[in-house]
């Protein structure tokens, strides 16, 4: 028997009720409704539920991370990280583990997914020079129908042992559109349909685990906390983008009055110090991380000037602490589980056992089987 893990980006569990194939596949296996990870990025989760570790240990603790040291963003969509995942990642992933057992590991993903590099065979997305070529082919839901012929390919060619397969779509139109929009249902749909015909294919050979990064929520509001602190006399080095946020102030000494700040701050939920969340206390975390209240969002683009102002180009963002953002579905087929609670960090460590292979030490989750 072979295993397929197939994350399905952005899709929350209200996305459910859409996907006939998804929720008759969750009735016969194993569905589990799961917290994702604080802040709710797509970069943070998949390298965790690929390492099995906390943030703290992997280090990538939103979509990249910023070292402050050098004052250089790690973008995680780089070529290079692409192709060399541990410039970035600073522990094993799950494929290291399986591949010195002579297992093979093939994926392919509708971004560059650092995460789902280092393995035997990997079907790149295609790189865009510029974000208009990105938002006309990049985002919608034809980029799954790529990802599922490619995924198709690997099957047919391969024959890989685990084979990894990140569905991207949902999430852009999403953002695009809005969750629930037409264009959004369109994606959920295309998804659906997706995964059903790669499981008609490969339901013979192989168990399926199913999972999502993370929801997302309408928004209408932009912040700007760079801006709202700087105005109240706080200097800021960066502030990251999205619901939930990491602030690195460019004087740690006045963190104090900061959070203060913050949490007077317009479309502010929650403010946390850094070792407030333990699972993120590491140097390239910001010394406060803040969640959005429903409908806002972080944003330090040079289209947000000033404090605040109406999201006309993004209708749907991910990150917070919010509800509708944090439940996520977890699916298992094929597989006998012999728990009735999990989470997301519970993966890694049931694809090691599903091959024989010890968990890590410092992985956080059990598993499944």
């Amino acid at each position: 028997m072979k295993l397929a893990l197939i994350s399905l980006d952005g899709n929350g569990v209200y996305n459910l009720k859409y996907m006939p194939f998804l929720s008759e596949l969750a009735e016969e296996g194993y569905f589990f409704e799961v917290e994702s990870i604080f802040p709710t990025l797509t970069d943070l989760v998949h390298t965790t539920v690929m390492t099995g570790v906390e943030p703290r240990i992997h280090w990538v603790v939103e979509n990249g991370y910023y070292d402050r040291l050098s004052g250089v963003r790690v973008k995680f969509y780089d070529y290079e990280v692409a192709f060399n995942p541990h410039k970035v990642i600073k522990a094993p992933l799950i494929q290291d583990l399986l591949r010195q057992r002579g297992i093979r590991v093939a994926s392919v993903s509708g971004y560059t997914m650092p995460p789902f590099s280092n393995v035997d065979v990997r079907i790149f997305p295609p790189f865009f020079a510029g974000d208009e070529l990105y938002r006309k082919h990049g985002r919608d839901w034809k980029k799954d129908v790529w990802v599922l012929n490619s995924a198709l390919y690997l099957y047919e060619e391969c024959k890989p042992d685990l084979l990894l397969v990140h569905f991207a779509s949902i999430d852009g139109m999403q953002h695009e559109y809005g969750p629930e929009s037409k264009g959004a249902l369109k994606a959920v749909e295309i998804a659906d349909s997706a995964v059903r015909t790669l499981w008609e294919r490969l339901k013979d050979e192989y168990a399926f685990i199913i999972f999502a990064d993370h929801g997302q929520e309408e928004v209408h509001t932009w912040v700007n906390l760079k801006e709202y602190l700087r105005n109240n006399g706080i200097e800021v080095l960066r502030v990251s983008s999205g619901g939930g946020v990491h602030v690195y102030l460019k004087n740690p000494e006045e963190r104090e009055e900061a959070y203060q700040l913050l949490r007077r701050a317009p479309g502010v939920k929650a403010v946390f110090f850094r070792e407030d969340l333990p699972y993120l206390d590491v140097p390239v975390s910001g010394d406060l991380i803040v969640s959005a209240k429903s409908g806002y969002w972080f944003c330090h683009h040079r289209e947000c000037r000033g404090v605040k102002g109406i999201s006309y180009w993004v209708k749907g963002m991910h990150g917070s602490l919010n509800e509708r953002v944090k439940k996520v579905p977890l699916i298992i087929w094929g597989l006998d589980v012999k728990r009735e609670e999990t989470s997301l960090y519970d993966i890694a460590p049931t694809i090691l056992e599903f091959f024989g292979v010890q968990k890590r030490g410092e992985m956080k989750g059990e598993p499944l089987i």
